[in-house]
């Protein structure tokens, strides 16, 4: 008979995405041998009853072509959301627009860059903090927004055209990724697609698959990695 004390405590997760074809499977794989993880759009987030969040352990709030600074009832009502979700101290991560929401919550300006360049491609972070990242590392960057730096967030990682690439809030289980660890070959190319058209002179398809191939296994784990521990 096994001793209950042996027992895993299965965690819950939620993902909140801001594209209803998201791919989220990467992540998904990630917690299904011993935790269960949900999805909502964030359209929908208004369906959820504040007094069910509790049982959730971690909340992802994903990319999209939405912006931060964006005055829809949608994008407003997620901030609400995110602001009661920072004050049941749950851990929390946000990638992309995920992670800028986030930072602007705690006083970041989220903006185009000088020359409102629309940055593409896998670039190498530059690592600030050696608890996060061990090494500089190369992740895919799809993004025309970027974070300023707030004087309530760590920075764990420097970007190449903004002040922030990854970053922690001072004093809790919060984080935010610029950048993309999560994606799929497919998932780029349905991304590429949608954008080449409007900026013809990112980085071409067949190098930015080159790159995938080259640094997902590396992504991928040290992505595993972190979330695990979070949930430890």
């Amino acid at each position: 008979m096994v001793q209950s004390s042996t027992l895993v405590k299965m965690k819950r997760v939620l993902q909140i995405i801001h594209s209803e074809v998201a791919d989220v499977s990467v992540i998904s794989k990630f917690f299904q041998k011993n935790h269960h993880s949900s999805t909502i759009f964030y359209k929908n987030l208004h369906f959820l009853e504040k007094k069910n969040l509790d049982q959730f352990d971690l909340f992802i709030f994903h990319g999209g072509k939405q912006s931060a600074n964006s005055k829809s009832k949608a994008i407003a009502y997620e901030y609400k959301f995110l602001k009661y979700i920072i004050k049941l101290n749950k851990p929390i991560i946000g990638i992309c627009l995920g992670a800028q929401l986030i930072a602007k919550i705690y006083g970041s300006k989220i903006s185009k860059s000088k020359d409102r360049v629309f940055e593409c491609g896998y670039k190498k972070n530059l690592k600030n903090n050696n608890k996060v990242f061990k090494k500089n590392l190369s992740f895919l960057q799809f993004h025309t927004e970027g974070i300023s730096f707030n004087k309530n967030m760590e920075l764990l990682a420097k970007g190449i055209l903004y002040e922030v690439d990854s970053f922690k809030i001072k004093n809790k289980n919060i984080y935010g990724f610029q950048f993309h660890p999560e994606v799929t070959a497919h998932t780029i190319k349905r991304w590429h697609d949608i954008v080449k058209i409007k900026y013809p002179y990112i980085d071409n398809l067949n190098k930015i698959m080159k790159d995938f191939k080259k640094y997902q296994f590396q992504n991928y784990n040290w992505f595993k990695i972190f979330l695990l521990k979070l949930l430890k």
